[in-house]
């Protein structure tokens, strides 16, 4: 089998992705299937493995499929990085690239009774550049670009350009946010247009979310529907739950019905060294603190981050400091601070600040073991 496309994604991406040092694993049994390419058919039961990593600006991540029914074995490795100035307001790009890889032997197909095989490879990019608004309760992006693949499945070449565009609302209500959405690609003979919208609660470890859309113009009949729901179990583990339902990608233009997975995250790896990102100061009875000073701080703040799923909680008055205490395992965490109007905020003093990829700023906490 030629893996030229994998092979190239691989070479371009993994080094980056492996200095980060902070990896998720995840297992995932159902009627799978990989959205973006036709490498993966959910006709009958799998088990996905998954290899990522994520920061607020960019993500790669490297799937497989473990048939236990008669569909094909698929790996995909894809990766997406997001580059925007910083402010409330302001430019962003977003690039996305992925490869497949697929291979499918079905006994009996040959005259001798033998097997035939059906072999798959492509590979696709995604380029968009937009600008992006957001407040601390709306957020809002426009994008414009183009989609294009290549692909060899069964023998059947295909080659696709798109021009295509997308723009999304977001209302935020922590623990509430409420999207909508309208996307389209088009060529001179053909068009494709979907419009939804999705809702997201958190609250605690657990975060469930939902969406609907239709496609007004070309894709499939019928709503398309998503739902999901997680629960974090500890720092490192999460459980996880999904179901997809009438999908369409105008880019291979592929149709799938209903899937559906039960699934298990866990972070793996060591956090990185203490150069890279601020450590936290440790207690002697082994917490962790963050803390701001108070001139920093229009009022009494809340912190917000990966170790309270997002929802800000109270800091405490010490001296001339607000902080926050939490037992943490070791690992690499991103937080940021809420005003009391509600506006998000990284004071300049604050080390290991990055941009969120919205025109905003986290900062990089990393707790050594």
């Amino acid at each position: 089998m030629r893996l030229p496309a994998l092979a190239l994604l691989t070479a371009l991406a993994l080094p980056r992705a492996a200095a980060a040092q902070e990896w998720r694993a995840t297992a995932q049994v159902g009627r799978v299937n990989y959205g973006s390419t036709p490498g993966g058919a959910a006709e009958n039961a799998s088990m996905v493995l998954g290899l990522s990593h994520a920061a607020p600006a960019d993500w790669i991540g490297l799937s497989a499929a473990m048939p236990l029914g008669t569909d094909p074995f698929w790996a995909v490795l894809a990766g997406w990085k997001r580059v925007a100035t910083t402010g409330s307001a302001g430019l962003l790009l977003d690039l996305t690239g992925h490869g497949f890889v697929q291979r499918q032997r079905t006994a009996g197909a040959l005259p001798t009774g033998g097997l035939a095989t059906a072999d798959g490879e492509g590979a696709g990019a995604d380029v968009r550049a937009g600008v992006f608004a957001r407040s601390s309760s709306i957020a809002f992006e426009m994008r414009g670009g183009a989609a294009a693949q290549r692909s060899d499945q069964h023998g059947v070449v295909q080659s696709r350009f798109l021009p295509a565009a997308d723009a999304r609302v977001s209302l935020i209500r922590l623990p509430v946010t409420i999207s909508g959405e309208a996307r389209g690609w088009w060529t001179g003979t053909e068009h494709h247009a979907w419009t939804g919208g999705t809702l997201q609660i958190a609250e605690g470890p657990f975060v469930v979310s939902g969406g609907a859309g239709e496609w007004v113009s070309g894709g499939v009949d019928g709503i398309t529907w998503t739902a999901a729901a997680r629960a974090g179990v500890g720092h490192r583990v999460e459980l996880q739950l999904a179901a997809r339902g009438n999908s369409f990608d105008p880019l291979y233009l592929s149709a799938t019905g209903t899937t559906f997975s039960l699934g298990l995250s866990a972070r793996i790896g060591r956090a990185p060294m203490a150069g890279i990102a601020p450590v936290a100061p440790r207690g002697r009875d082994g917490r962790s603190v963050i803390r701001i000073a108070t001139r920093d701080a229009a009022g009494a703040p809340s912190i917000a981050g990966d170790f309270t799923n997002w929802k800000p909680v109270p800091m405490q008055r010490d001296g001339g400091h607000w902080t926050y205490a939490a037992h943490l395992e070791p690992g690499v965490y991103h937080y940021a601070f809420v005003a009391g109007d509600g506006h998000w905020f990284v004071p300049k003093s604050v080390p290991g600040r990055q941009d969120d990829g919205m025109g905003g700023e986290t900062a990089v906490l990393v707790v050594a073991s």
